[in-house]
């Protein structure tokens, strides 16, 4: 069975990179963590409540990409983040460096 979509895509909303799909080393191989010119601000957020699958790779490109994003003055902000991430970012003492926002950060409260 051939696969003809990508593992994982990006779209861009204003103030947002919506990441969807798979992060991982095979879908990564030759994919240069490039900043794409729509990251644009002081604080630009990185939705990643539709990402299925993350690893190692998938980690390392993001730290890459923001410290791209830093080199130009641009913090990242991650939203939704994956469990793994979370777990990853805990295991590698990542937690400084990369800015985590819960996507339950967003919900509405009952009161």
């Amino acid at each position: 069975m051939s696969e003809t979509s990508p593992a994982w895509t990006c779209r861009f909303e204003p103030g947002q990179m919506l990441i969807s799909g798979d992060l991982v080393r095979a879908s990564l191989d030759r994919v240069a963590p490039a900043l794409p010119e729509e990251i644009i601000g002081a604080e630009f957020d990185v939705h990643l409540g539709q990402v299925r699958r993350l690893d190692t790779a998938g980690l390392a490109w993001l730290t890459a990409l923001q410290a791209r994003a830093e080199a130009k003055g641009v913090r990242l902000r991650y939203t939704h983040a994956p469990s793994a991430m979370r777990q990853m970012i805990g295991v590698y003492g990542l937690a400084d460096l990369m800015n985590l926002k819960s996507g339950l950060d967003d919900l509405p409260t009952s009161g």
